[in-house]
């Protein structure tokens, strides 16, 4: 029989365990958003997971309501912190990418600003439309900067390879200001999630690579700078 000590301490960490993954990124939505996805036992894929905690919108649904997915993730450093963070799912070093930058790289140089990602792909993207070659960096005395090597794939690309399920409950685009692009490398004939989850930087979406048959249910305010979008499969059923 456990004493009242170890009864305690145990009830102390269950408690904590709770609070650290009462809703979390979710929190805001808990009204719109949240009451579509309070089912257990799900499959996800989450781009643009960061560390699997902070910034994520998946930690909850995995470790209180038994979840699992992809977590794919281009930054090195967050990822590895993510593939610690979420061991229930698999976290893939990654940047999902338009259909032309599929099974390529791009290098950034520098710290890793949120945004430094989006910008290098938009880059790459629109040089090779072009046919032209990326800037040089201007020679100077300035320290040299780190170089970061991320792979790149489409996302059909990036589910082929992990052999993942054509139908699943949740695809997140946690990507602000690179949502349209990253779509553009889905392919929706082949796998078909219940919903979308969509982050972007205004309640005005523009999404052309999005099918018809996906209905937008809901917008709910994320932070000061972005919203969140819940579209659902039209086929599905009643919303």
């Amino acid at each position: 029989m456990a004493t009242k000590q170890q009864t305690k301490k145990k009830g102390f960490i269950s408690l904590a365990y709770h609070r650290a993954f009462t809703m979390g990124a979710l929190r805001p939505h808990a009204e719109t958003i949240f009451p579509h996805l309070n089912s257990p036992g799900g499959k996800f894929v989450e781009v643009g997971a960061r560390d699997g905690l902070k910034g994520s919108l998946t930690p909850y649904l995995e470790k209180v309501l038994g979840w699992n997915g992809l977590l794919i993730e281009p930054w090195p450093h967050l990822f590895q912190r993510c593939r610690k963070n979420r061991k229930s799912s698999v976290s893939l070093n990654v940047a999902a990418s338009e259909r032309l930058l599929r099974d390529s790289y791009i290098e950034i140089a520098g710290k890793p600003p949120i945004a430094s990602v989006r910008k290098k792909l938009i880059q790459e993207a629109e040089a090779r439309t072009q046919g032209r070659p990326l800037e040089a960096p201007r020679p100077g005395k300035a320290k040299p900067k780190k170089v970061h090597y991320v792979s790149t794939n489409s996302i059909a690309g990036i589910l082929d390879r992990a052999n993942f399920d054509k139908q699943f409950e949740l695809m997140i685009f946690n990507l602000t200001g690179y949502e349209d692009r990253a779509m553009d490398g889905m392919d929706f004939e082949r796998y078909k999630p219940t919903f979308l989850l969509v982050r972007t930087f205004s309640a005005n979406i523009n999404l052309p690579g999005l099918p018809h048959y996906y209905q937008k249910i809901c917008s709910s305010k994320h932070n000061e700078r972005s919203m969140l979008h819940l579209f659902r499969y039209a086929d599905f059923g009643v919303n």
